[in-house]
């Protein structure tokens, strides 16, 4: 069995820069990180985590939490972090928060009996006490969070510029002629739904068209709260819109099975549009026009702000904001052919 001597040996290095790149206390060349890495692959090397984590009292266990198993988005999000985290030695929790508060209760405390060394929050919700609660572990125990919530305090969070994407989305809409733009949204109490509606909402202002209350339709995020608002606009506003723009890709994946069900072509009659670039975005027919969120670079941020605050390499709380992008499918556009596997995006 491979030692840390032996690698650091193999890649022509001290035993200490082996141990920077394996524990990420110091910064170390890329290309020299790179070879270290590569001489671990080849020698199988797997460092001792009970020894790693007595030595720093670590238990090299990280929580990701997350608000359903169900949107295919949190699933690849986790993997994205995953494979991160293990490049630094951490083993990952999955922990699905369902709107039980006194589950989720539960599910906190339990992660704490279990001695993790720190939590990444990917979920969304949070009412004023859940906010305290978090707020006063945050002060105990390294988190990082990936959406908005409305503190008092500073946190650290590694987000998608929300408001920015729904912005573009609404832009693009416009600019094929669309002025009727129906809105699915989440639930209006999260600060993301908020952040997101409010792109939706100012493109409008500024570009001189109407804001319709009527055409403004709030959803769970799940696929059924999608075709419940399509069937709404469709079938019980006054005046149909010609676009429907949905907070997130599922639920807009919703909203086009009941337009296919009812025979309504598609962008013809209404285009649809979403948030997130899932997988079955280029699954489905026609391919869903979305804004991207970059996943990858996403989870590498996170996980490096988190490893950071567990090894106290930074004392101030960091925001860092993520830009997505624009992708335009056969959903908005029907000149885009659907394409499973596009090599341009």
């Amino acid at each position: 069995m491979a030692t840390i001597k032996d690698v650091a040996k193999c890649a022509g290095v001290s035993v200490a820069t082996v141990s920077r790149v394996l524990n990420n206390t110091a910064p170390v060349n890329e290309e020299t990180r790179q070879k270290i890495e590569s001489v671990m692959a080849e020698l199988h090397y797997t460092p001792s985590m009970l020894a790693r984590g007595m030595r720093k009292k670590q238990s090299k266990v990280v929580a990701v939490i997350v608000p359903s198993y169900e949107n295919p988005y949190h699933i690849k999000l986790f993997k994205h972090i995953e494979e991160q985290a293990k490049r630094l030695g951490y083993r990952l929790i999955l922990v699905c928060l369902e709107e039980d508060k006194t589950a989720e209760q539960s599910a906190v405390m339990d992660l704490m009996t279990r001695n993790v060394d720190g939590m990444i929050m990917c979920t969304y919700r949070g009412n004023k006490k859940d906010i305290k609660n978090i707020m006063d572990l945050s002060k105990r125990l390294p988190i990082v969070f990936m959406d908005n919530f409305e503190f008092d305090s500073e946190i650290s969070s590694v987000v998608i510029d929300g408001y920015k994407g729904m912005y573009a989305l609404t832009q693009h809409l416009i600019a094929l002629g669309h002025r009727r733009i129906a809105y699915i949204d989440g639930n209006s109490g999260y600060k993301v739904a908020n952040e997101r509606r409010k792109g939706y909402e100012d493109c409008l202002k500024e570009q001189g068209l109407h804001l319709m209350k009527d055409l403004i339709y709030y959803a769970d995020y799940e696929m059924s709260g999608g075709y419940e608002g399509a069937r709404y606009f469709m079938e019980e506003t006054p005046i149909r819109p010609t676009a429907i723009l949905s907070s997130n890709d599922i639920m807009a994946i919703g909203a086009i099975g009941y337009l296919r069900e009812k025979g309504f072509s598609i962008p013809k009659d209404v285009a649809v549009a979403g948030f997130d670039d899932i997988e079955l975005c280029k699954i489905i027919q026609p391919n869903l026009t979305t804004y991207k969120q970059p996943l990858d670079r996403i989870a590498v941020e996170v996980v490096k702000l988190l490893n950071a605050k567990i090894n106290r390499l930074i004392t101030k709380e960091e925001r860092r904001t993520i830009e997505g992008k624009l992708i335009i499918r056969g959903s908005t556009d029907e000149s885009r052919p659907d394409q499973m596997f596009p090599s341009h995006e």
